[in-house]
């Protein structure tokens, strides 16, 4: 597993939760990263919250008959692209948001991730990443944490 994030202290926790390799998109071009790291190969599948900013990269990081998979658009949401290097890689790209479903299937997802992850959330198979927990009167504290990205997985409120 490839990750790439933009400090050293996220890369590091990367590392310990799992990663093979870590890049930081910051100093670094990812997608020669990638090239270097797969022997010219690309990846199977990225997960990407940046969208259009990173697609080119994100098409060059992938091998042939690669998947992106676009779950956020926090560089944009509008590009210019040369569909041919879709086509030459056979490169299949999936978007997905809750924002646009019903809350009917809003509710089927949110069965079916409890189906999924409650097992492994209670046998600490899996575990989530909370980096600071605020009070609901620090909103606007945890809200600028955020925007100055330097939590290191979730920020929570707590409601008393």
């Amino acid at each position: 597993m490839i990750v790439t994030a933009g400090s050293e202290e996220k890369l590091s926790l990367c590392k310990e939760l799992g990663a093979h390799y870590t890049i930081n998109y910051k100093k670094d071009n990812f997608a020669e990263k990638v090239s270097d790291i797969t022997e010219g190969k690309g990846v199977d599948l990225i997960l990407d919250f940046i969208g259009a900013s990173y697609f080119e990269k994100n098409i060059e990081s992938l091998k042939i008959e690669g998947r992106l998979i676009l779950i956020g658009t926090l560089g944009g949401s509008r590009l210019e692209i040369d569909l041919m290097s879709l086509m030459i890689k056979r490169i299949k790209v999936f978007g997905s948001t809750l924002r646009s479903q019903t809350p009917a299937q809003k509710e089927s997802l949110t069965k079916k991730f409890v189906e999924f992850a409650m097992p492994l959330l209670t046998n600490k198979r899996i575990s989530p990443v909370i980096d600071c927990v605020f009070q609901l009167h620090e909103v606007n504290e945890a809200h600028e944490k955020m925007e100055r990205n330097e939590n290191k997985g979730k920020i929570i409120l707590k409601i008393n």
